[in-house]
């Protein structure tokens, strides 16, 4: 423990010591607004955008996802092949660029710094550990050859004994899938094919002698080989990452570093951009959208995001499960036009099509539901739902025969947007009584999945340009909130998720998409925009479809004011 300490102390010393280097090169730093701290850099339970927002700059993997275009690029490994085996087996076999170094850090003294086989063997092993306290990231390499058998063997000991203190390692199993061919060559096989694996089944690779060395302060203090390395962190104020200078790509990065500035309050960011004080603004205060884009338009930028906000049907029992007619009535109800454009000021395009972000391939689904407040009318009446009660607001329609009062789940931190209001209006003037539950995250995401509630608002944050990125997350085996369970639709996930020729492909999600849309599993409402401020000094900031956070810093150049 004593040790510990000492190395923690060491580290924070030379951290600062550091962080003096990084302060007298401002002209060439990026300063980067973030709402909150990231909980921890850990990359092995990393599992929030915090995190991620900080940590891909950090860490890399062998390969590198571009989500700006989409394409898989080299990262660690300069190269890879696919092939397969005598058992008809995938295997990916990666080439390992040499001289490829871990961050020298203060208070981390490694013995070879040089990044091997065994270093990206060693870092398959830990995410493979099926304790959730070390890693997360076990169910996704799942299609590796042998990593089931071996994460079980985790699952088995830690329910016969909760407390059991496990090997980070297990030295007695093996993992099939896993070879190291050479010092520079390391071989993946899948048990199943994966089209997707150069994306999901990458492992962000670290030191593992930092790892031993620094037990817990591991957790705060990332030794990876990425663009840039960690030189001070003051909690719930600011987090400095400073070039790293034995990056392997010439050339990388384009600036000094970056410091990461807490702003818990959007209008106290939107005050320090308006003094240059800060390089970009990522949060509008509540109601300034549009006038700080009036403010700023020659440094606004936007473009289509790959977000979904949506709401979501219980398909599994109850009223609303039961009743599709019912669930088209009240997806024509939704004004997403009048709740986005207008009310909402344009946060968001509004959802016309489907469940799939417009970017997507398969993204308009041969039903689709316009507002209609007329044929929402027609489809009740002709299911026999008829307006024979007293009227729940006046004007309205009289209150709906067999339609018991509708329960709306609220995630209280969005329950008071325009389209929540917008939606209820015209659902009472349909003569459908609603009741709404606000409750906060502590609750809501258990709240939504029991027997009472019958609708809720949600989203689903894509990172890849993928209709599997969406499908597989809310609608296969009943996993996502509705738990919306077909067969049919399962069959077809699973073949997409293999099929490698794209247009076949892509004919598979759309018959996905086609079915649940005529089934109204839920009602898409907005698609994001990624929209930010950038200052005019700022070339090669360039986000992809999932956010600001996606975008290359160390591309990001930063001209003479």
């Amino acid at each position: 423990m004593l040790k510990n300490r000492l190395l923690g102390l060491c580290l924070l010393l030379g951290l600062l010591l550091l962080s003096l280097t990084v302060t007298a090169q401002d002209a060439s730093v990026l300063r980067y607004p973030i709402d909150a701290d990231p909980e921890h850099l850990n990359p092995f339970t990393a599992d929030t955008i915090t995190i991620g927002r900080v940590s891909r700059n950090i860490y890399e993997s062998l390969t590198r996802y571009n989500a700006e275009t989409g394409v898989v690029e080299p990262a660690i490994a300069e190269s890879w092949e696919i092939s397969e085996n005598a058992d008809g087996q995938q295997v990916f076999t990666f080439k390992l660029r040499q001289g490829v170094l871990f961050h020298e850090m203060p208070g981390v003294e490694l013995e070879d710094r040089e990044v091997t086989a065994d270093d990206v063997m060693w870092n398959y092993m830990v995410a493979l550990n099926g304790d959730d306290d070390v890693s997360i990231r076990a169910p996704e390499l799942s299609f590796i050859l042998g990593a089931a058998e071996y994460t079980a063997w985790y699952d088995e000991q830690l329910e016969a004994d909760p407390e059991a203190e496990l090997p980070l390692i297990n030295e007695d199993m093996s993992v099939a899938g896993l070879q190291i061919v050479d010092d520079y060559t390391f071989a993946i096989t899948l048990a199943q094919p994966d089209r997707l694996f150069l994306i999901n089944g990458m492992v962000n690779i670290t030191s593992p002698e930092a790892y031993a060395k620094l037990g817990d302060a591991f957790n705060n203090t990332p030794v990876g080989t990425g663009p840039y390395r960690l030189v001070e962190w003051l909690r719930d104020d600011r987090l400095t990452l400073e070039a790293n200078p034995d990056y392997y790509v010439e050339g990388l990065p384009m600036n000094d570093g970056v410091i990461f500035i807490n702003y818990p309050e959007a209008s106290t960011a939107l005050l320090d951009y308006r003094e240059n004080n800060l390089d970009f603004l990522f949060a509008f205060p509540d109601g300034q959208r549009q006038s700080v884009i009036d403010e700023f338009t020659p440094e606004f930028n936007e473009k289509p995001g790959l977000h979904l906000r949506y709401w979501g049907f219980n398909m599994e029992t109850g009223f609303l499960a039961e009743n599709l007619a019912v669930r088209q009535a009240l997806a024509y109800a939704l004004d997403r036009e009048t709740a986005w454009d207008i009310l909402a000021e344009g946060a968001r395009f509004p959802a016309n099509l489907g469940m799939l972000p417009p970017a997507m391939p398969a993204s308009t689904p041969t039903t689709i539901y316009t507002y209609d407040l007329d044929k929402a009318r027609e489809v009740l009446d002709a299911a026999g739902f008829t307006a024979t009660g007293a009227p729940i607001v006046s004007g309205g329609d009289g209150l709906r025969e067999g339609i018991p009062t509708i329960k709306i789940y609220l995630l209280a931190s969005i329950s008071e947007e325009p389209q929540v209001v917008v939606w209820i209006e015209a659902l009472n003037n349909l003569g459908i009584a609603t009741e709404t539950i606000i409750e906060d995250g502590g609750t809501y995401w258990d709240s939504i999945v029991t027997d009472e509630a019958m609708v809720f608002i949600n989203g689903w944050a894509s990172g890849l340009i993928d209709p599997s990125d969406v499908f597989d997350f809310l609608i296969l085996d009943g996993n996502g909130s509705m738990r919306y369970d077909n067969p049919e639709v399962n069959d077809l996930l699973r073949q997409a998720r293999i099929e490698l020729d794209e247009s076949v492909r892509n004919e598979l999600y759309q018959q996905v998409h086609d079915i649940v849309m005529a089934d109204a599993v839920v009602i898409p409402s907005a698609y994001s925009k990624v929209s930010w401020l950038q200052k005019p000094w700022i070339e090669g900031f360039v986000p992809g479809g999932g956010g600001t956070y996606t975008a290359s810093l160390w591309n990001v150049v930063i001209n003479p004011q």
